[in-house]
């Protein structure tokens, strides 16, 4: 049972029971339709007071988490969940994992919480996001936002050097990219002063695991729907050790070099975009063939690299 509490907490021994319990019900845990432990099995295993842990169920029900049924028990029920109360849990799961790597206390670390409750956020800083294509150019964005406190404009590759050109004083405090486009974005940044930011845009390991798999010599057709992309995926795959496999640039809209492809005898695969894949499926595809999302994401130390890069910008 994950159930730990402090005597020594300044934090009450009810709140402490209360909040691990919907913690474990929020992550699945105590799963819904399970029967919770006792009172009297839950108080001599936390070697806590039996009214305690009444009072911690009466406050579990109130709140709708759990239902007692007289001559049964006490069960779990599907959890009154909001998405911010989601949202919460998870930034809680982010910052106590941070901590467990930094050898941080939880105890330390809900002091220090405490100590600055009431204090105003850090305001988002304004950052500049720059990819060749729309689909991972909103998908990247999109991580950066919901992991930093950033606001982020999306600029096209193609469309950078129109965006600078507009006149006036630029807003970001730093400009982002993947490595596939670092000296291209930085040229441009570079004489307006604005420093420029490269992140790995790694595949997922799914994906490598499929490709892994496949026999040496096998055809993979690398689709998508510009020239850049699809060269730097492949540098990747090569990169990753997948250099056994025959890759096959394919621009997604020439047909006739797609159905070449679909028509090749040892082509088993096709690696490419969510977004490409979905256009694959309609377009008919055959069923031989696995069409394999690349769905890359951004690389969590990349991410944090940033994250400290922000925390240390001047305010204001």
């Amino acid at each position: 049972m994950d159930l730990k509490i402090n005597q020594k907490s300044h934090v009450p021994v009810h709140v402490q029971l209360r909040e691990q319990i919907k913690h474990l019900i929020l992550t699945g845990n105590f799963e819904v339709g399970s029967r919770l432990p006792s009172i009297r099995a839950l108080a001599g295993f936390l070697r806590v007071n039996r009214n305690t842990v009444a009072r911690v169920v009466t406050d579990l029900e109130h709140e709708g988490y759990v239902e007692s049924r007289r001559g049964s028990g006490v069960y779990v029920i599907e959890p009154p969940v909001s998405v911010e109360d989601r949202r919460r849990q998870e930034v809680l799961e982010r910052v106590l994992d941070l901590a467990s790597a930094q050898n941080v206390s939880v105890e330390d670390l809900a002091h220090e919480l405490l100590a600055r409750a009431g204090a105003k956020p850090r305001e988002k800083a304004s950052i500049l996001f720059v990819e060749c294509t729309r689909n991972e150019m909103d998908q990247f964005s999109d991580e950066l936002e919901s992991q930093l406190p950033v606001e982020v404009e999306r600029v096209l590759l193609e469309d950078l050097e129109a965006r600078l050109s507009d006149g006036g004083e630029l807003p970001w405090r730093l400009a982002v990219t993947t490595f596939f486009h670092i000296h291209e974005v930085e040229d441009m940044m570079e004489p307006f002063g604005v420093e420029t930011v490269a992140l790995l845009a790694e595949a997922n390991i799914e994906s490598l695991q499929k490709l892994m798999e496949l026999s040496e010599g096998t055809v993979v057709g690398i689709v998508g729907s510009s020239r850049t992309c699809m060269d730097n995926l492949s540098r990747s795959l090569e990169g990753a050790g997948l250099d056994h496999l025959d890759l096959r640039e394919v621009y997604l809209d020439q047909e006739s070099e797609m159905r070449s492809l679909f028509g090749e005898e040892n082509a088993k695969a096709i690696l490419c975009s969510t977004f490409t894949k979905e256009r694959l499926e309609e377009m008919g595809a055959p069923e031989s063939f696995d069409i394999i999302d690349e769905n890359r994401t951004l690389d969590k130390g990349g991410v944090e690299m940033l994250g400290q890069m922000i925390r240390q910008l001047p305010r204001g």
